[in-house]
């Protein structure tokens, strides 16, 4: 791979679940449907996996061809942005389906 494919594949491993956590968050404030919530729920159980295994096959990659660690790292760096954001938008709904 090249430097670029690898930030761009850390981008968009991104982008997919922080545009699909949205969604279901804004879909739920929106239109106070509990559908928008539980999708948003699987998306963390089924998500964090996904990013998991991304992370541990970019580092395994970084580590066995060292020319590319630091895009790696990288890329790491930019999938791990959605852990912050996933428990602000988890708290966000869930104060606002408890009340």
């Amino acid at each position: 791979m090249k430097d670029s494919e690898i930030i761009d594949l850390g981008k968009t491993v991104f982008g997919v679940f922080f545009s699909i956590g949205t969604l279901c968050l804004l879909g739920a404030l929106i239109t106070k449907n509990d559908g928008f919530a539980l999708a948003g729920y699987l998306l963390i159980v089924f998500g964090v996996p996904v990013n998991l295994l991304c992370i541990l096959g970019l580092l395994i990659y970084g580590v066995l061809n060292t020319s590319r660690f630091i895009e790696c790292m990288i890329a790491i760096l930019i999938l791990t942005a959605n852990i912050p954001i996933a428990f602000l938008y988890a708290m966000i709904g869930l104060s606002f389906f408890n009340n």
